[in-house]
């Protein structure tokens, strides 16, 4: 499924005195299989940019097309977009409201008026993915789990649309490392088996590690789209607008201040061992 945005502005409060703008001239497109990062600063317009793809938000002015369809023209279904691409909230374990985490699970799917057979196939199916034993878990009060069960029965809860495109909102912001961890493998795996990921996130190691794509957004614009690779590169710009970069990243960089010919952009441990060996092995070669 192809996301595209096409010259896409969104204003808040037009034409009041709390006029801000969010988006401005948005243009790119998203292909399936992707694992685009959406990175920024607060304020950058991420949330909002996430928002326009499944339509919880309406440009104020372009299109958004998903397959070449624009999802607010008149006859489109909002009902079918919301099957095909899924959002999970920061913090989605808010969302969580039933007494028992099947029923919270089978939410959406009885919304979509399907029979009790189909219901449950697609609520054990999302327990599953999510790393949730069935018989442990739907009986059990989604209030009493640990966050990360929590979070996780909020993205089963999307899991059980199946959707074809997930959006994330930092997905793994306010867990233990064990958790944190755990949710970030959740979500490498679901985009191994296909799911188109959209991830907004903080966190530039995590980006380093699983985007396949970045965009990086700066007063509602894109100020950078590339790879991993491509946008590291461009460290200290990155740094000028208020954001981190991977801890590779640095330690490469601080070596290469020190003196040593590494080229720019390494943001992996693996290639910049690699380096490392490389430039060892010159020397080793150049002293005998």
């Amino acid at each position: 499924m192809q996301i595209t945005f096409r010259q896409v502005s969104h204003t808040y409060q037009p034409g009041s005195p709390f006029q801000s703008t969010a988006l401005s001239n948005i243009d790119f497109t998203v292909e399936s299989g992707e694992f685009l990062a959406l990175i920024g600063h607060t304020g950058s317009g991420k949330s909002t940019l996430a928002q326009h793809i499944n339509g919880l938000l309406k440009p104020t002015s372009g299109q958004v097309l998903i397959d070449g369809s624009d999802i607010h023209a008149d006859g489109y279904s909002k009902k079918t977009l919301r099957q095909k691409v899924g959002m999970v909230f920061q913090y989605a374990e808010h969302q969580l409201f039933e007494e028992t985490v099947e029923k919270d699970i089978a939410f959406g799917p009885k919304n979509l008026g399907l029979e009790e057979a189909e219901i449950a196939v697609r609520v054990q199916e999302a327990m599953e993915k999510v790393g949730l034993e069935y018989d442990e878990f739907k009986e059990k009060s989604p209030f009493e789990l640990s966050g990360g069960q929590m979070r996780r029965v909020a993205i089963a809860g999307v899991l059980a649309m199946r959707p074809e495109v997930l959006i994330l909102d930092e997905p793994a912001a306010g867990l233990d490392p064990m958790s944190r961890e755990e949710m970030l493998q959740l979500i490498k795996a679901l985009h191994e088996k296909g799911t188109t990921i959209v991830m907004i996130s903080h966190s530039m190691d995590d980006v380093a590690r699983f985007a396949t794509r970045a965009i990086v957004l700066k007063k509602g614009a894109i100020a950078m789209d590339g790879t991993p690779a491509e946008i590291f590169r461009h460290a200290d710009e990155l740094e000028d607008m208020g954001l981190d970069v991977p801890v590779i990243c640095k330690l490469a960089r601080d070596m290469q201040k020190a003196g040593l010919p590494l080229e720019d952009g390494i943001y992996e441990e693996d290639k910049l061992y690699e380096a490392l060996l490389h430039l060892w092995k010159g020397g080793a070669a150049d002293a005998q």
